[in-house]
Order: C-alpha cells, then sequence, then structure tokens
C-alpha cells in the first residue's frame, strides 16, 4: 500500500472542538478483483484521505471516487482537499452543521472531496464528544445486511460468482449490466434459476436505451426482480417514467440523485419508486441526511450505497443508513473489494450482515 501526505497548517474551530492542523494522504492499494460496471473497469484502488487533527483525537474522512460519476480524480482531489482545508485558516464554525453548510458552498461540484472533509469532522466531533457517529446522529448501532456484488463478465462468470457469495450467507444479490441487452438477460435469467430465496436486482449504471431497458425490465419482471437501478442516462427523467409504466419493474435512481433537490425533480417527474444515496455524491454525511430525509418526506423509501472504499467510508455510510428510518436498503459492500485495508476495524461482514464496530467516532483504525 503506497501513500502521498500532505501537511496543511490551518487551525480551525467547529462547536468547542479545536482543530489544531489537517492532512491530507492519497492512498493506493490493491484490489481482490477488478471492478467492472458500464461506465469502465477499475482495476486498482486510489483514494484519498482526510485527517483533522484536534487536542487528544484525530478525525478521518474518504474520498473515493468513480470520474465519470462525481467528476473528480484522485490526484485532482488530493489538492482540491489541500485547497479547501488551508482556506479554512482561523475560521470558527459555531456547529457541525454550519461546518457542513461552509463546506458544501466553497466550491461547486467535488462532492467527494466534500465527504472526505465532513466526514473527519463528524469523525472527530464524535471522538470528542465520547459517543459513535451513528449515535450522535440519532440512529442506531444495529446491524443490517448489504447486498453483495456480482460485477460485469459473461453468463459462467455471473454463475461462478453467485455461488462464491452464497457461500457468505448474502441475503441480497446486486448483479452489474448495462453493456448488452440480450447477454445481460441471459445473465439475468441463470442467476435467478441460481438463487436460494436471496432478494437480487441489477444495476445498468446508465448503460441501455430505452428501448433496451424496456426489454431487460419485462425480464426482471418475469424473474421477480426487487427493482432496476439506474437503467438509463441520469438526466433522463422523462424516459425513466415511461420505463416504469411500460415494463412494471420498480425503478432504483442512483447516479440521478445527488440532492435533496434531485429527489424532489425525481418526484415531479414520477420516475422513481426509490432513491440510491451515497455520501460521496451527497458531499457528506449530513448532505446525505438531508436528501434521504427529503425522501422520508415525499413517502418515497431509499438505499444507502457505495463507491470502492475501505472500511472507514463503509462504516459512515452504514452509520447514516441507521439514522434514516426510510432506507430499507443497503448496498454496502465496497471493502470487500480491497485486498489491501487502509483502515482497520469500523465495520465487520459476517453471514449477510455488516456490523458496526464498538468505539467512538467510526470507530476505525488508520492501518497506513
Amino acid at each position: 500500500m503506497e501513500s502521498r501526505q500532505s501537511e496543511i497548517k490551518s487551525e480551525f474551530t467547529i462547536g468547542d472542538v479545536k482543530i489544531k492542523k489537517a492532512y491530507v494522504y492519497k492512498v493506493n492499494a490493491k484490489m481482490t478483483e477488478p471492478f467492472s460496471i458500464s461506465l469502465g473497469t477499475q482495476y486498482d484502488f486510489e483514494g484519498v484521505f482526510v485527517q483533522l487533527v484536534g487536542e487528544s483525537e484525530n478525525g478521518y474522512g474518504e474520498c473515493s471516487t468513480i470520474p465519470e460519476i462525481t467528476g473528480e480524480f484522485p490526484n485532482a482531489a488530493h489538492d482540491t482537499a489541500v485547497m479547501l482545508l488551508s482556506a479554512m485558516k482561523g475560521k470558527r464554525y459555531e456547529s457541525i452543521e454550519d461546518f457542513s453548510e461552509h463546506v458544501s458552498g466553497m466550491i461547486y461540484g467535488s462532492s467527494a472531496v466534500k465527504n472526505a472533509i465532513e466526514m473527519a469532522a463528524h469523525d472527530l466531533y464524535a471522538k470528542s464528544n465520547g459517543v459513535h457517529v451513528s449515535k450522535l446522529l440519532g440512529g442506531s448501532v444495529e446491524p443490517r445486511e448489504t447486498s453483495v456484488t456480482i460485477t460485469l463478465g459473461s453468463v459462467n462468470d455471473a454463475v461462478k460468482a453467485l455461488g462464491a457469495i452464497q457461500k457468505t450467507k448474502a441475503k441480497d444479490i446486486k448483479m452489474k449490466v448495462g453493456i448488452s441487452a440480450e447477454l445481460d438477460i441471459k445473465r439475468i435469467r441463470a442467476v435467478s434459476e441460481k438463487l436460494k430465496g436471496e432478494r437480487f436486482y441489477v444495476d445498468a449504471n446508465q448503460g441501455y436505451s430505452l428501448q433496451d431497458a424496456i426489454r431487460v425490465g419485462r425480464a426482471l419482471n418475469d424473474v421477480g426482480a426487487a427493482f432496476f437501478e439506474q437503467p438509463m442516462d441520469r438526466h433522463d427523467l422523462s424516459k425513466m417514467a415511461y420505463l416504469r409504466k411500460e415494463s412494471g419493474i420498480p425503478i432504483m435512481l442512483d447516479e440521478s440523485i445527488s440532492s435533496p433537490r434531485d429527489v424532489i425533480e425525481a418526484i415531479l417527474h414520477d420516475s422513481a419508486d426509490y432513491v440510491n444515496v451515497k455520501l460521496t455524491k451527497s458531499g457528506g454525511v449530513r448532505q446525505a441526511m438531508k436528501t434521504l430525509f427529503t425522501a422520508q418526506a415525499y413517502g418515497i423509501k431509499a438505499m444507502v450505497g457505495c463507491m470502492i472504499e475501505s472500511k472507514l467510508g463503509i462504516a459512515a455510510s452504514l452509520a447514516v443508513a441507521l439514522s434514516a428510518k426510510n432506507v430499507i436498503f443497503y448496498d454496502l459492500d465496497g471493502f470487500q473489494f480491497l485486498k489491501e485495508q487502509p483502515f482497520g476495524s469500523g465495520v465487520e461482514y459476517s453471514n449477510g450482515m455488516n456490523s458496526l464496530a464498538k468505539g467512538t467516532g467510526f470507530a476505525c483504525k488508520r492501518l497506513f
């Protein structure tokens, strides 16, 4: 595992928590296997981590990005994090909410960088107050099931991957699709025939045209899939509404949802049954919570998802998921694709369930 470090001598205060300085790290780690989706294939993990140094504790946050989704590359994300943290020198924020709103408005975009900074603030703030972040947010620390992912590949690849996943007693199976409707329908049927009662759904990551999405949607309906995630381009909300009616399959929006306003737009277009909220798309813990609460206010159920992330990022995502009542799906298997773990503890996977580690903050231990 390789890392690059930058020190930022920037003192600032959040409530009664003083930050003496900060570090930004770019970490490269090996993965267990390539992670292939319709947007491309990830062969190695490149994460950017923020460390906030308090008087007696350290807070950590993670920036893990897919450029096609958040518009950020790791090297640029590192430099953006350094710039934003440097600009905080001498500032005093009344609260975590005040800090979160300031970070959100400092720069357009860069949601994954904002997430790392805001996550680190939550970690430090919770540690300074002797509680887990989940408790700080008003949530529980109970275990929750997570879907486990079958990446793109052949029919045989999908069946083989399913067998390996089933040995872990996973309760939810997610399969990546979006390159070829004809091949994907064969994969869907082959996997569905091998299921042993697990909940099953697919994620196209915007890969299909409307015509192909209808074909795949009907196939998913035939096999009793739970939903169809992000079948078309993030902006095609009207087409998504047509797909819902034409295929009958429930639609989960992911890349289309990055803010509370996106939830409202989806509702106005009648384009979603569910929404997938990710901290990396939202720009942090509190911004993700606001998106979830907006969905809840409109009666929309949600999923909390992830990128390929370390245990730190997954622990943060699970803490948020456990703090919103409308979250009924959990797609938090990203750390399972890392051969080398930048952080230990935080979250553990066993028998299809993720469990938060006991401790304060996100209860993670830095390993790089």
